[in-house]
């Protein structure tokens, strides 16, 4: 499945304007399907099913389980990703917080909430990065533009101020944070969703860990 982000593009004009009700159950079903079982897991029978609608139904409307996909993956990618997740992220990325320690756990804080909001699409996202390079690579340019370049604006910025080490590549920093942010998202929503968390503290942990560290040695 070859994937490009003009094809992408025109496939969010279709995921906005769906040509139908029942059209627009279909990618929401399927939505929820790639996200539980991926694109290999996910069976043009149990599409239909969950749909409410008979396979040949569904291949009226898509005829491949990969045109259902790449609607999914736009819709995923122009509806979730970029507006709900990189352009608030990056906004608060920008608004630089004289206290160190309260920008990097706010900025957790609202990823936790907005995933929380819909785990559904974070495993959807993780299933789409492993399976199509075309998608993880688009995701990956769009990352860097949106956050990788503007995080190393904001650590510089506060090496500058004095708030933390300037020994350190900021490019290190920043891989880190991500590193950091990313893992305690997946374990919470994909690895163990019913593993008991009080999400405060764990943030508060995640930061303490970043900015101290876990050594005893002065």
């Amino acid at each position: 499945m070859k994937l490009t982000l003009k094809l992408l593009q025109n496939e969010f004009e279709s995921y906005q304007n769906p040509y139908s009700e029942k059209e627009k159950d279909i990618v929401n079903a399927a939505e929820q399907v790639f996200a539980e079982q991926g694109f290999s897991g996910a069976t043009t029978a149990e599409l239909a099913k969950q749909a409410g609608v008979t396979e040949r139904t569904l291949f009226k409307y898509f005829p491949t389980k990969n045109d259902l996909y790449k609607r999914v993956l736009a819709g995923l990618l122009f509806q979730t990703i970029l507006p709900g997740h990189m352009t608030d992220l990056k906004h608060r990325l920008q608004t630089l917080n004289p206290n160190f320690k309260d920008w990097y756990i706010a900025i957790i804080k609202a990823r936790y909430e907005a995933v929380a909001k819909e785990p559904q699409k974070l495993k959807l996202l993780l299933g789409a990065l492993l399976f199509s390079k075309e998608f993880a690579e688009i995701f990956g340019q769009l990352w860097k533009i949106n956050l990788y370049d503007t995080s190393l604006e904001a650590f510089r910025y506060f090496q500058e101020k004095g708030d933390i080490r300037k020994d350190l590549d900021p490019n290190q920093i920043v891989r880190a944070s991500f590193s950091l942010g990313a893992s305690f998202l997946i374990t919470k929503f994909v690895l163990a969703p019913k593993y008991p968390i009080e999400v405060n503290a764990e943030i508060e942990s995640i930061f303490s860990i970043f900015y101290l560290g876990i050594s005893n040695q002065k």
